[in-house]
């Protein structure tokens, strides 16, 4: 059976897995999710990913080090790894 079962749809309005998030950061794809009724982005660009609330930047810039930037980032004190992990974040959008 393949692992990857899924993982290409993109779930708008729902929620995804840890495994999920990872798979999209490593094929460099950004994301656009919901917390709690308020959007966030994920984006990847020249000077690497971060995590953004509107115009406001949340967190450095990571490089490739996808693990780093969802274990170091933290949204109401909590890490994305977790929100994620919790099945916490809705999905907008993925480009």
């Amino acid at each position: 059976m393949n692992d990857q079962t899924n993982v290409e749809d993109v779930p708008a309005g729902k929620n995804i897995s840890y495994q999920h998030l990872l798979f999209y950061l490593e094929q460099g794809r950004e994301i656009e999710f919901t917390y709690k009724g308020k959007e966030y982005f994920i984006s990847n660009s020249l000077e690497g990913r971060a995590v953004w609330k509107g115009d406001i930047k949340l967190s450095e810039y990571f490089s490739n080090d996808h693990i780093s930037l969802i274990e170091s980032v933290k949204i109401e004190e909590v890490t994305l790894a977790n929100l994620f992990k919790q099945n916490k974040i809705q999905i907008s959008t993925v480009f």
